[in-house]
C-alpha cells in the first residue's frame, strides 16, 4: 500500500480586519482513503463548542470537492491541536488533496481562511510503469468505488478494465484517469483491476471484496467433562475470504482473580477453553473481526448448570437371554452424582432402564436380562446429573442375542447318469453349556410337494440321492433345552453349467482376500466354498456365508498350506437355489515346480540350430505354483573355457512347448537343460546332449571354390592361349649366336602338337610330315607386325604365327578366328608355321608377290637384322580324297 508522507505547513496570519484563522494546519494520509487534518485550537475560546469550516481541494487549482463545518469541544489545558479525519471517495494516491480552515463564530462572522495545506499524490513520482490504486485493499460489497490509473512517464492511459469489463475513462487531473464501479460484488474472491497506456505498459492489481462481520447468534456454553468449556454459536453468512483477510473469531472473559483472558482463537462457530479452578461463574464475549470492522456477543452462565456428560465407547456382549452393556464417562465427576438411561428397542417393542451411579467410575457396566434368543436389539444411552435433564444420546448400537444352537448348512453335488448324489453338510455353534446337541433333524422336500421327508442323524453330514428338480433341505439341532432355529438350503434343478473362466488370485502371509462382481439377483447373499486340503483328496469342504451387500471376503492364513492350490467357488443365492457365480484359484504362497518337463526325442538338429519340443501339463493342480513359462539353458561342451559357452532362453507362455535354439556352431556338442518355472523360480531340469551336424554345403563350397577359380582363370586366358604360348617359348629362348635345333619327336605327332599348342587335329589322313629348319627372311620378320591400324598401338612382345587362310594372305601375328579352316593348297598340302619371335622389326609388311607358291620356307634375315627368329615349318601332306 502506498502511504503519503505528511506535509506540514506552518504559517502565521497577521491580524487584520477580523478574527485570525488557525495558525497551524497539518495534513497527512492515514491510508488509501482517510486524510487526517490537525490544526491549532482557538486560544481565545476555552469553553464550549468550537466550529470550524473546512474545505477540501484537489489538484493544483484547488478544486473544492468537499466543504463542511466541523464542531469540536474546546480543548482542555495543555491541549493545542484538534484532529479531524476526512474519508475520500478517490484513492489519495491519485491526486493532490489540499485543506484550508477558518473559524466560524456565528452565521455571519467567520475568520479568514488559512493557507492551503497539501498532501501530495503519486502522480508526480517518476515511474516507468503503470500505477494502479487501490492495491490489494479489502472493499465492501455493494458500495460505489473509484479506481484510478497513473500512466508511465510521458504516456497516456488508453484503457481500464475490472475483470473482463471495459469501463469509460474519467479524467482526474493531469494524465491520471479513473473509472467507477457503482456496486461491488462479493460472489468472487476478488476483482482484478487492469490498466494499459499508449507506451505499451500494462499492469494488473487485485483487490478483495467482502462484507462486514455479523454478530454471533444463539451463543451458549457447556461442559461434558468439567475440564473444558465448549461455546458454540451461529456465525451467520459464510465468509468468502481466507488467509490474511479471513474473518477472525476470538473469545474473551475475566477470571475470578481479576485477570483478563483475551483473544483465545476460535473456529467459525465453536470455541473451547479450559475451566478455571474454583470458578463457577463466567461472563464471556465472542469477538469477530475483519478488515471492514468488528462485532461482539456476550454470554454469562454458571458452569454447574451447564454440565452434560457424554457416554463414549459403548460395547455390548450378547448372550442367549442376556447382554452386558458397558460404556465410558470421560471427565472429573468425583464430587457429582449422575444417572444414565438405557433404552432397549427390538421388533417386539422398547423398554428403558435407569442406572444410578452413586460414585463416579470411569467405566460403567450394566447387566441387561430377560432377552429373547436369536433376537435383534438396538441400545442407546444418555447420562446426566441428577438435577439436570438428559441432553446427549448416543447413536444406536445393534446386537443380536445368541440362539440356543446356530447351524450353517452347505452341500456338495455330484452328477450321475440318471440322478444326483448330494452331500449335505453343516456346522454347529453352541451358545452355552446347557445347549448340548443330542441329534440333528434333517428334512428334505421337493418343490411343490406336500410333505417333507425327515430323519434324525448324529453326524454332521448326510448323503442324499435326488432327481433333477428343485429340493429344499432344512437342518435343526435337538438339544436339552429345545430345538434350534432351522437352517435352510435349496438345491437347484439339474441343468448344464457353462464352464467358468478361472480367475487367478494370490494370497499372502495374512491370508486370502477374495472379491467378486456384484449380482443384483443374489437376494440371499453369497456363499464361498473351498477344500481345506486344496486339490488333495478327500476334499474336507469348507464354506462361508456373505451378506448380499458385500462382495468381498477375507480368509485368514490359518488352515491354508503353502504351495497348495486352492479353488474357491462363489455361489449366488437365489430362491431357486445356489448357482456358481465365479471361480477363483490361487496359492497362499507359491513354490518352485517339482515336476520335470519331458523332452520329445529325437530333436530336430541342424548345423546351426536345434528345435526342441516337450510335453508338460501346466494346468495340473498338483503344481506348487502357477506355471509362468520355461527356462532353457544351453552349454557349449566344446568351449568350456569360453566366456560365451552358456546362455539361457525363456519361454513366457506356459502353453508354448516348442522352441528353436539358433546361433549354434557346426560339429559342436551342446548340453541343453529344460525346466518349468513359477513366479518364485524354476524347478528340476531335464537334460539333453546333442551334436550339431557338419555343414555339407560349406564343405562343398570350400572344394568347389578353387575349382571354379581355376576354371574361371582358364576361361579368362583361353582367348590369349596363343599369346601365352609365345611367352612360354620366349622364356626358353637361346642366345642370338646359336640356332635352334630341329625339334626331336620322341612321341607321336599328337603329343608334339599339344606341347607346341600350334597344331590342331583335323579330319584328314596325314601321309607325311616334314620338319624343316630355316632362318626367317627380313620380309617374313617384318610381316609379323600388324598392318591393321587398330592394332598398331598394341605392345606385342610375343606372337604366334597363325595359319594362312585361303585366297588371301593373313598377316603374320594376326590372331586367326578359332573356326577358320586351315590353309589347303591345290596340291593337298597344309603348311603350318611356328615362329619363336624375340625381336620384331619396324619394317612394313610387303604384300605377297603374285604367283607366290602355295607354301614357302622362311629364310634367315640379312645382316641388317638385329633380331633372332627361329622358324619351324611343318608341312603335312594330306590326301585329297
Amino acid at each position: 500500500m502506498w502511504l503519503l508522507c505528511p506535509v506540514t505547513v506552518l504559517f502565521i496570519i497577521s491580524a487584520g480586519s477580523g478574527a485570525s484563522p488557525p495558525t497551524y494546519v497539518d495534513v497527512r494520509a492515514r491510508d488509501t482513503w482517510n486524510l487526517e487534518v490537525r490544526w491549532t485550537a482557538d486560544g481565545e475560546r476555552r469553553r464550549g463548542v468550537q466550529v470550524y469550516e473546512i474545505q477540501i481541494g484537489r489538484n493544483e487549482n484547488f478544486t473544492v470537492v468537499d466543504q463542511r463545518n466541523v464542531s469540536k469541544e474546546a480543548p482542555g489545558a495543555g491541549v493545542l491541536f484538534l484532529t479531524w479525519v476526512w474519508t475520500s471517495a478517490l484513492p489519495l494516491q491519485c491526486a493532490d488533496h489540499s485543506v484550508r480552515i477558518r473559524c466560524v463564530f456565528s452565521s455571519s462572522l467567520t475568520s479568514s481562511w488559512s493557507a492551503w495545506t497539501t498532501a501530495y499524490g503519486q502522480q508526480h513520482s517518476p515511474s516507468g510503469q503503470v500505477q494502479l490504486f487501490p492495491v490489494q485493499q479489502v472493499l465492501q460489497e455493494g458500495t460505489s468505488t473509484i479506481f484510478c490509473c497513473i500512466p508511465a512517464d510521458g504516456a497516456n492511459v488508453t484503457a481500464m478494465k475490472l475483470g473482463n469489463v471495459l469501463y469509460t475513462l474519467s479524467p482526474v487531473g493531469g494524465r491520471v484517469q479513473a473509472i467507477r464501479e457503482e456496486r461491488l460484488d462479493s460472489s468472487l474472491f476478488g476483482v482484478n483491476l487492469i490498466c494499459q497506456d499508449d507506451s505499451g505498459s500494462k499492469n494488473i492489481v487485485l483487490n478483495y471484496v467482502t462484507f462486514p462481520p455479523q454478530r454471533p447468534q444463539n451463543l451458549s456454553c457447556e461442559t461434558s467433562d468439567l475440564r473444558n468449556i465448549v461455546c458454540s454459536w451461529i456465525a451467520g453468512r459464510k465468509p468468502n475470504l481466507s488467509n490474511n483477510h479471513r474473518r477472525r473469531y476470538t473469545l474473551q472473559f475475566q477470571r475470578s482473580d481479576g485477570v483478563n483472558v483475551t483473544d483465545i482463537p476460535c473456529d467459525i462457530s465453536r470455541c473451547t477453553f479450559k475451566m478455571v479452578a474454583e470458578q463457577s461463574f463466567y461472563n464471556i464475549s465472542v469477538v469477530v473481526r475483519n478488515a471492514l470492522g468488528e462485532e461482539r456477543q456476550s454470554y454469562a452462565f454458571n458452569i454447574s448448570d451447564r454440565v452434560f456428560p457424554v457416554a463414549e465407547d459403548v460395547s455390548v456382549l450378547a448372550g442367549v437371554t442376556d447382554a452386558e452393556v458397558s460404556w465410558a464417562l470421560s471427565g472429573n465427576f468425583s464430587s457429582l452424582q449422575f444417572s444414565c438411561r438405557i433404552r432397549l428397542e427390538s421388533a417386539g417393542g422398547q423398554r428403558e432402564l435407569q442406572v444410578k451411579v452413586p460414585e463416579w467410575e470411569r467405566r460403567v457396566t450394566e447387566h441387561v436380562k430377560h432377552l429373547q434368543p436369536s433376537c435383534q436389539y438396538s441400545i442407546t444411552l444418555c447420562c446426566h446429573l441428577l438435577e439436570n435433564s438428559c441432553r446427549y444420546t448416543t447413536k444406536p448400537t445393534h446386537f443380536t442375542t445368541d440362539p440356543l444352537v446356530t447351524l450353517s448348512v452347505w452341500r456338495r453335488i455330484e452328477r450321475r447318469a440318471h440322478n444326483r448324489s448330494i452331500a449335505v453338510l453343516w456346522k454347529t455353534f453352541n451358545s452355552g453349556s446347557d445347549s448340548n446337541v443330542q441329534v440333528f433333524e434333517v428334512c428334505v422336500k421337493q418343490k411343490d410337494a406336500l410333505k417333507s421327508v425327515c430323519e434324525n442323524v448324529t453326524k454332521t453330514q448326510v448323503d442324499l440321492t435326488v432327481g433333477a428338480g428343485v429340493y429344499h433341505v432344512s437342518v435343526r439341532a435337538v438339544t436339552l433345552v429345545g430345538l434350534s432355529e432351522p437352517a435352510h438350503i435349496t438345491v437347484p434343478s439339474d441343468h448344464p453349467v457353462s464352464k467358468l473362466v478361472e480367475k487367478r488370485i494370490m494370497g499372502d502371509a495374512e491370508g486370502f482376500l477374495l472379491s467378486w462382481s456384484s449380482l443384483s439377483s443374489a437376494t440371499g447373499g453369497y456363499i464361498v466354498d473351498w477344500c481345506r486340503r486344496g486339490s488333495a483328496t478327500p476334499c474336507d469342504l469348507q464354506w462361508s456365508k456373505v451378506p448380499a451387500n458385500q462382495t468381498s471376503l477375507f480368509l485368514t492364513a490359518d488352515g491354508f498350506q503353502k504351495g497348495c492350490r486352492y479353488t474357491f467357488r462363489i455361489f449366488s443365492c437365489h430362491s431357486e437355489g445356489d448357482l456358481v457365480h465365479e471361480k477363483q484359484i490361487g496359492y497362499l504362497e507359491e513354490q518352485k515346480p517339482v515336476q520335470f518337463p519331458e523332452l520329445e526325442f529325437p530333436p530336430s538338429v541342424s548345423w546351426t540350430s536345434v528345435k526342441l519340443e516337450w510335453s508338460f501339463n501346466e494346468e495340473d493342480p498338483a503344481h506348487p505354483g502357477f506355471i509362468t513359462g520355461y527356462m532353457i539353458t544351453v552349454h557349449n561342451d566344446s568351449q568350456w573355457n569360453s566366456t560365451h559357452n552358456v546362455w539361457s532362453l525363456s519361454v513366457q507362455m506356459p502353453d508354448c512347448k516348442s522352441l528353436e535354439v539358433a546361433g549354434l556352431q557346426e560339429s559342436q556338442q551342446y548340453t541343453i537343460c529344460l525346466a518349468a518355472c513359477t513366479c518364485v523360480g524354476c524347478g528340476p531340469v531335464t537334460t539333453l546332449t546333442i551334436t550339431t551336424l557338419q555343414n555339407r554345403y560349406l564343405l562343398l563350397a570350400k572344394v568347389l571354390t578353387p575349382l571354379l577359380v581355376v576354371m574361371g582363370c582358364f576361361l579368362c586366358f583361353w582367348p590369349c592361349r596363343k599369346t601365352l604360348t609365345g611367352i612360354a617359348v620366349d622364356v626358353f629362348k637361346f642366345p642370338s649366336d646359336h640356332t635352334m635345333k630341329v625339334l626331336e619327336l620322341d612321341g607321336n605327332l599328337y603329343e608334339v602338337s599339344e606341347n607346341l599348342r600350334a597344331l590342331q587335329v583335323e579330319d584328314c589322313k596325314c601321309c607325311e610330315l616334314e620338319i624343316m629348319e630355316a632362318p626367317s627372311t627380313v620380309a617374313e620378320k617384318s610381316c609379323l607386325l600388324f598392318t591393321d591400324s587398330s592394332w598398331k598401338q598394341k605392345d606385342l612382345s610375343v606372337l604366334a604365327a597363325p595359319p594362312l587362310t585361303e585366297n588371301r594372305p593373313t598377316p603374320v601375328g594376326w590372331a586367326a578366328a578359332e573356326n577358320a579352316p586351315p590353309c589347303r593348297e591345290p596340291g593337298g598340302e597344309t603348311m603350318t608355321s611356328m615362329v619363336n619371335l624375340t625381336y620384331l622389326s619396324s619394317l612394313p609388311c610387303p604384300e605377297d608377290p603374285e604367283g607366290a607358291p602355295p607354301y614357302h620356307t622362311s629364310q634367315e634375315a640379312g645382316p641388317s637384322s638385329d633380331g633372332y627368329v627361329t622358324s619351324i615349318t611343318m608341312v603335312t601332306r594330306c590326301d585329297s580324297g
